[in-house]
């Protein structure tokens, strides 16, 4: 291991918690024992948990000072602007990110992955794979994608529907460019505005606005993925809301985003978009309930482009009603 905080470190890893406490010792150790020819920071910034997180953070930075760099929130923010703060204070050429139910398999990773990007300057970052675990009580994992030869991921990419059905995109195995050090006039403001508590959607669309992403089968990280029925985790929380509204106002974002600061097309996030309007638009009709007929008002108002959403609804209701007819004839 070797750093020293005076100097610029080569590598930030940034990792952000909330109510982690069980899995937090394991996710710093993680980082710790990684075997590097270069200088590496940790930057933690924790989401005002109230359990013992922060204990836990002290007592690492106290062990690790020339390594530990503590942001603690004195309110809760949610993930997006959590994760945000972090990445802004990351002053190493490259970084590494950490959730804290998550850690790395592999004491090379960050090694690994920074060999490869300095030899491949074509490239913005890379992902690699991980195993995926969904429960607490048991020990059942699954990999992540199932990808055995590498490939590489451009901007069109992005564009195409189900995009993150197709990419390992977990963010404990993203290692990228400071894009953030690199383009200081560069309006990121997208990343926490677009939404609350899901952010690496809009990552993954600054990155590729900037280049393209390679992506490795090689299996470097372990991620959880468990939602529990009153768990007070950020998936757990997040699994127990109604998104429709938050994740069209996310789309809506990244459509400004992609054209007042991309200057390019998104006529594919049209119909993302569109499609969430649309059954929102039809449960509030089915229902009558004025909280669904809010919820469409809203979706509706968030952007000024219109008729992508009357398009979506024009052909949910078309494709609604013919398959009614196929089932009577």
């Amino acid at each position: 291991m070797v750093n020293r905080m005076n100097n610029i470190p080569e590598v930030s890893v940034a990792v952000i918690t909330y109510n982690m406490q069980d899995y937090l010792i394991q996710l710093l150790e993680s980082i710790l024992v990684q075997k590097t020819s270069f200088s590496y920071e940790i930057i933690v910034d924790d989401d005002h948990s109230p359990d013992h997180t922060r204990e836990i953070l002290y007592a690492y930075e106290k062990k690790y000072p020339d390594i530990f760099r503590l942001s603690l929130r004195d309110h809760n923010v949610g993930g997006s602007k959590n994760m945000y703060g972090v990445l802004k204070q990351c002053r190493g050429k490259y970084i590494a990110i950490l959730e804290g139910d998550d850690y790395w398999d592999d004491e090379n990773k960050l090694q690994y992955q920074y060999d490869f990007m300095e030899s491949h300057p074509e490239y913005i970052g890379m992902n690699c794979n991980s195993w995926c675990e969904e429960s607490r009580t048991e020990v059942i994992h699954h990999v992540r994608r199932n990808i055995s030869e590498p490939m590489i991921f451009t901007y069109d990419d992005f564009m195409k529907p189900f995009f993150f059905d197709r990419i390992p995109n977990s963010t404990d195995t993203l290692f990228f460019r400071n894009v953030f050090k690199m383009y200081p006039d560069h309006d990121f403001s997208v990343f926490y505005k677009a939404h609350k508590m899901v952010w690496d959607q809009s990552l993954a669309l600054i990155l590729y606005g900037f280049g393209n992403v390679y992506v490795d089968p090689k299996i470097v990280s372990h991620h959880r993925t468990i939602v529990e029925k009153d768990g007070t985790n950020y998936q757990s929380k997040y699994a127990r809301e109604d998104h429709k509204e938050s994740d069209a106002y996310m789309y809506a974002c990244h459509e400004d985003y992609i054209e007042n600061v991309l200057h390019r097309d998104c006529t594919p996030f049209y119909k993302v978009r569109g499609d969430i309007y649309a059954e929102a638009f039809f449960i509030a009709l089915k229902s009558g309930k004025e909280t669904d007929k809010q919820k469409a008002r809203n979706i509706w108002n968030q952007r000024k482009k219109k008729w992508p959403l009357i398009q979506a609804v024009l052909r949910h209701g078309l494709a609604t009603a013919g398959r009614k007819l196929r089932k009577r004839s």
